[in-house]
């Protein structure tokens, strides 16, 4: 079974989802919806701000202890049609903690701890460990885990209202790397509804999210997974 191969993909999400774990909040709150710019009647509407939508994100995010949300996942090769997408739930807690339970019989789960990535499959009796370097996390997009100015530092971002009252994030790396780009669809207050990540080679994974809730803390064992005695461990 290839399941693997969507991992790296998966450590782009997770990495952009993670929470704004690190991110220093807004020193006030704004009067107004974040990312949105006021127009006076009859005008046309101005662009919604980058830099403001992402200081939303973040304290949309980080304002409880932990976030969780249903997910719906599919992943579509370069060339190809969407695969049969996947569900799950995804929590989410600061300062850079994550967890995909995806539902099914396999028991697959994904982690990410600020540190190491993790893919454990119950049926496969198998686990998938990544430790991220610091040249490898700047490879990421690690957006909501950095203040706004250091993300816009690496990558070029543009907002542009979308349908239903929601806004549309896109973001560019400024210099050649593993992705071509990173899209969100967000409230103006910074809950993310949908994440599109597109790799160089035009893979392309898409998270949709619904049914938002706060949670209670959750243990940092649930994010740095040790697996069952006799699970083959893949990785370091």
């Amino acid at each position: 079974m290839k399941r693997s191969r969507t991992f790296p993909l998966l450590l782009a999400a997770v990495a952009s989802l993670a929470g704004a774990a690190r991110a220093e909040r807004p020193a006030a709150a704004p009067t107004a919806p974040s990312g949105a710019v006021a127009a006076s009647p009859g005008a046309p509407a101005a662009a919604p701000d980058a830099a403001g939508l992402l200081r939303a994100i973040v304290e949309a995010h980080t304002a409880k202890p932990a976030f969780t949300m249903t997910f719906v996942q599919s992943y579509a090769p370069a060339g190809f049609p969407d695969t049969t997408p996947e569900t799950g739930t995804l929590t989410i807690q600061a300062p850079a903690s994550l967890r995909f339970d995806y539902d099914g019989s396999e028991g697959k789960v994904y982690t990410f701890d600020g540190k190491a990535a993790r893919q454990y499959v119950a049926a496969d009796q198998q686990i998938v460990l990544k430790t991220l370097t610091a040249a490898e996390k700047a490879r990421l997009p690690l957006l909501f885990l950095q203040p706004a100015a250091e993300i816009l530092d690496r990558f070029a971002a543009a907002a542009r209202p979308a349908a239903n009252g929601l806004v549309d994030l896109t973001l560019t790396p400024r210099a050649e790397g593993d992705l071509r780009s990173v899209a969100a669809l967000a409230t103006p207050t910074g809950e993310i509804k949908r994440l599109v990540v597109l790799d160089a080679e035009g893979n392309r994974t898409t998270f949709t999210f619904t049914n938002r809730a706060a949670r209670k803390k959750r243990p940092a064992s649930d994010f740095a997974l040790v697996p069952p005695k006799g699970t083959r461990v893949v990785g370091e």
